[in-house]
């Protein structure tokens, strides 16, 4: 990978920090080493880098946010082209959404999805 794909990887992460950074209890994790996003020990968001570590469950995925889905949500999300199932849990609501560099995306959509992720497991009980 190129020094181009490592710089958009920080820029794009650096703006999920700053969004997860918001919210009540949020802790900074990782996940096979890709930096993951959680309230006490329960899971909400994870990033996937184009220079993150090769494995074969998240290849496919390229530089990618994945987000535990409100359940309201989950239909109107697969049905949506951007969004696929995550390969960490896509069976039980989590989906994913490619970010091919941070002025690809809308900023204001992936807050309001890391929000409602964050919700879903902040008010879970451990």
């Amino acid at each position: 990978m190129g020094h181009q794909a490592v710089e958009l990887d920080e820029i794009v992460l650096g703006r999920v920090r700053e969004i997860c950074e918001r919210f009540d209890g949020v802790d900074e994790g990782a996940l096979q080493d890709r930096p993951l996003f959680r309230v006490r020990r329960r899971r909400f968001a994870i990033f996937n880098g184009l220079t993150s570590p090769s494995r074969s469950r998240w290849d496919l995925s390229g530089r990618s946010l994945h987000f535990l889905a409100d359940p309201a949500e989950l239909q109107a999300l697969r049905h949506e082209g951007r969004f696929f199932e995550s390969p960490h849990h896509g069976t039980r609501g989590w989906m994913a959404l490619r970010i091919d560099g941070p002025e690809a995306v809308d900023w204001v959509e992936i807050a309001e999805l890391l929000e409602s992720a964050h919700r879903l497991v902040a008010r879970r009980r451990t």
